[in-house]
């Protein structure tokens, strides 16, 4: 984890002590220091600190306006440094992580960086578990998107009198006919010039099944099966059509013929 570090303190001594136990701390890789309230406000916008350390007494802006100026593009945690007790109420109410009181020595400076270190690590986890899920959405977006694409939704086929769009879920069955597959569904049968392969090649196999070298079905489009012999089978069609399936494809189907569709 690298943090960015913002001191605001009138006092080049204060600030000075906060830098010499910053480096203690591995996980600090940048330092800025301001010395007013303004400037706070500034170099806050400017170089979005993770934590910073503000000082309340200051000239110009104290650290309580600064942190409730509703100017503040993004609000980082706040650790304030006061000799002034009587603001510790307000500042944890604009949910400062800690209030240290001066002067304070290196223990208990170490307590209060290890509970912003602690709530850094708690964002960071959060803002990756963001961005692990909204990668998520995207790829299973994509999956579903090239899903979707890669196969065709509708085939263009014809007879001696017209040519037909055919939504694919309408499908019942593809037979091969020469050079030609003859295709089956609600209207009636259509021919299509590809080879059985060809258009194997283009449907979505989890749905469309090869059962036979020359036969494609919608296995969603089977009303019942019957066992024949040799892991052979007769598939009923929803359009009353009876076929049956050759045994070198019986792989292809085990999952139609065991009930673990």
């Amino acid at each position: 984890m690298k943090v960015k570090v913002l001191i605001a303190d009138d006092e080049p001594l204060a600030r000075e002590i906060i830098l010499s136990y910053l480096e203690d701390f591995s996980e600090v890789v940048s330092i800025v220091e301001v010395a007013n309230g303004l400037e706070a406000v500034k170099k806050i916008n400017q170089v979005s600190p993770d934590l910073v350390f503000l000082d309340i007494e200051m000239p110009k802006m104290d650290g309580i306006s600064v942190l409730d100026s509703n100017v503040l593009k993004d609000q980082p945690l706040v650790i304030f440094t006061t000799a002034y007790n009587q603001y510790a109420i307000k500042a944890f109410e604009l949910n400062a992580i800690d209030y240290l009181m001066k002067p304070f020595d290196r223990d208990r400076f170490h307590k209060t960086m290890k509970k912003a270190l602690d709530k850094l690590k708690m964002i960071e986890l959060k803002d990756f578990q963001i961005e692990l899920s909204r990668f998520r959405l995207d790829y299973e977006n994509a999956i579903l998107e090239k899903s979707s694409s890669e196969f065709p939704s509708k085939l263009v086929v014809k007879d001696s009198k017209r040519i037909k769009h055919i939504q694919v879920e309408d499908i019942t069955m593809i037979r091969a006919a020469g050079d030609y597959v003859e295709i089956n569904e609600r209207d009636g049968k259509f021919l299509l010039y590809k080879t059985i392969t060809e258009i194997q090649s283009k449907l979505n196999p989890n749905i469309f099944r090869r059962i036979h070298k020359s036969v494609i079905i919608n296995s969603e489009k089977i009303t019942e099966i019957r066992p024949h012999v040799n892991s052979e089978f007769y598939f009923h069609m929803l359009d009353g059509q009876i076929v049956k399936s050759g045994r070198t494809y019986k792989d292809q189907i085990t999952d139609l013929t065991s009930g673990n569709i």
